[in-house]
């Protein structure tokens, strides 16, 4: 089921997820809040952004998406949030 809205041209297929553009947020299809899976919050670019990237270099070709992004990746949400200036 489509959500009130959603474009076609909003959708993107990485590494065999699904991700929707929704609110400028590339958001993975099996994130859904009510699961209360453990959340990890990043800044784009963020000195624990790349640490994280050389821990989990899979991670790498979600977040290249764009500078926001919400991925579920083995059991724990890592969210990508874009640097304010």
């Amino acid at each position: 089921m489509k959500d009130e809205g959603m474009r076609t041209d909003a959708v993107r297929r990485v590494e065999g997820k699904t991700f929707y553009l929704i609110n400028s947020v590339w958001t993975d299809s099996e994130f859904k809040a009510v699961l209360g899976l453990p959340e990890t919050t990043l800044v784009f670019g963020s000195d624990e952004y790349f640490a994280l990237l050389k821990q989990n270099p899979k991670l790498g070709n979600y977040f290249s998406l764009g500078e926001r992004v919400v991925v579920v990746f083995e059991g724990r949400v890592y969210r990508v949030k874009a640097v304010t200036p």
